[in-house]
């Protein structure tokens, strides 16, 4: 059995460009009535080296990883409390993160990710996850942070940006 990349999968499913940086596709919700959905879910994917922009959403959501390289999940609460976790199958990582509603997050591929990938001879990969929100994700309920808005408010994340 040959193993598909996360690459391979971002090209299957014709993702598009997300606001936040990644590709994505929605891939299902039930929309029942003019209430908002239940819940919904995207294939994302995050290219190599690639920062997804901090952003918080008025819904909890779950990554789960499919493919690819590992993905550092960073998680600053209401309170200014920073927690990063790998996303990924590897030693240290979880398969699955939560992220709670009123989270800032954002995610990277980590420089030890990369140069464990390059001292292995393999190109760096990008993650491909699948993301479900609950309720269904909505733009109104989206908010974006610029880097200079991070680090002023939230220091500890100026190493993100490194």
């Amino acid at each position: 059995m040959t193993k598909i990349t996360a690459e391979e999968l971002m090209k299957r499913f014709s993702m598009e460009d997300h606001p936040e940086n990644g590709q994505f596709v929605e891939k299902h919700y039930i929309q029942e009535g003019e209430e908002r959905a239940a819940s919904g879910s995207i294939y994302y994917y995050v290219a190599p080296g690639e920062k997804t922009a901090f952003h918080r959403i008025d819904c909890d959501e779950y990554w789960c990883y499919v493919a690819g390289g590992t993905l550092d999940l960073w998680q600053v609460s209401p309170e200014g409390e920073l927690t990063v976790t790998k996303l990924g199958i590897e030693e240290g990582a979880e398969p699955f993160v939560y992220v709670k509603k009123g989270m800032i997050f954002g995610s990277r591929h980590s420089e030890e990710t990369l140069k464990q990938q390059e001292a292995c001879g393999k190109e760096p990969e990008g993650t491909f996850l699948t993301c479900i929100t609950v309720p269904r994700f909505t733009y109104e309920g989206f908010e974006m942070f610029t880097e200079e808005e991070m680090v002023k408010n939230y220091p500890l994340t100026a190493e993100f940006y490194k």
